[in-house]
């Protein structure tokens, strides 16, 4: 029997060593990766502990994520995808490169340092960094032709874990095909306190011929957070796959095959 799962690429995107990786709603501290010489800080030494060990937590939560792959979905393929302002540091790089087939860092893109100098929250800040990095990783996989020897696409965020086999779920299951894959999508106060459906962000999946379709859809949901932003709202990156992605294109993956936050 082929093992279905060596059609796979998981995309993994994640802020290591931001102070928002992990936690977008966290009060934002301290100063950014675009502000400055390296040596120069604004934490006293209880800020820069703690930061330090969220990193350290953040790093222990990719490599979770990347060893689940590794175990449940042998012969795919793993992309990461630095989005923040904050470079890994070289040991971490070093370890990764050896973990991952793919490696794309974007801390030193000036517009993603822009977006950390400028941005109002480090939930603004995560969500206009994730998307525009995941579009670009898309866009340029695009342009190499990545995608045509795989079956499907993952989006998955550190921390979350496989579980079982990813050829055993429903993500390759024939109702899936050329559809999109989601856990049913739950309930979350908005900004405003009102109640709105969102779809995890955590782990997700496409069919590869949805690829040049979805990165189109990036494109929209950046222009509408640009909008919301302007207008002084609050950004979601939940919130905007909801919206954008067309309801009939979506197959539901009632009991999500994983650990960790997006199992909840």
């Amino acid at each position: 029997m082929t093992d279905t799962s060596t059609n796979a690429l998981f995309i993994i995107t994640s802020a290591t060593n931001a102070p928002y990786a992990g936690s977008a709603g966290l009060q934002q501290v301290g100063d950014r990766a675009g502000n400055g010489a390296s040596g120069e800080h604004t934490h006293d030494n209880g800020h820069a502990q703690a930061a330090g060990s969220q990193a350290t937590q953040s790093y222990d939560n990719l490599m979770a994520t990347i060893a689940s792959i590794n175990t449940h979905a042998p012969g795919s393929r793993i992309a990461l995808v630095e989005y923040s302002a904050y470079p890994l540091s070289q040991p971490q790089h070093d370890a990764l490169i050896e973990q991952v087939d793919y490696l794309m860092s974007y801390a030193g893109n000036e517009q993603i340092q822009g977006f950390d100098r400028t941005l109002g929250s480090h939930q603004t800040i995560a969500a206009f960094s994730e998307l525009t990095c995941l579009q670009w990783f898309l866009q340029v996989g695009q342009h190499h032709d990545l995608y045509k020897s795989f079956k499907r696409v993952f989006k998955m965020s550190p921390g979350v874990q496989l579980v079982s086999a990813a050829s055993d779920t429903v993500h390759f299951a024939d109702r899936a095909q050329e559809r999109y894959v989601f856990p049913n999508a739950t309930l979350a106060a908005n900004a405003a306190g009102a109640l709105a459906l969102q779809f995890s962000n955590g782990y997700w999946s496409m069919d590869t011929a949805l690829v040049p379709s979805f990165i189109a859809l990036l494109q929209e949901m950046l222009e509408s957070m640009r909008q919301l932003n302007q207008q002084g709202q609050t950004v979601c990156v939940e919130s905007m796959l909801y919206k954008f992605i067309d309801a009939g294109k979506i197959f539901y993956d009632l009991k999500p095959a994983i650990a960790g936050p997006s199992s909840q």
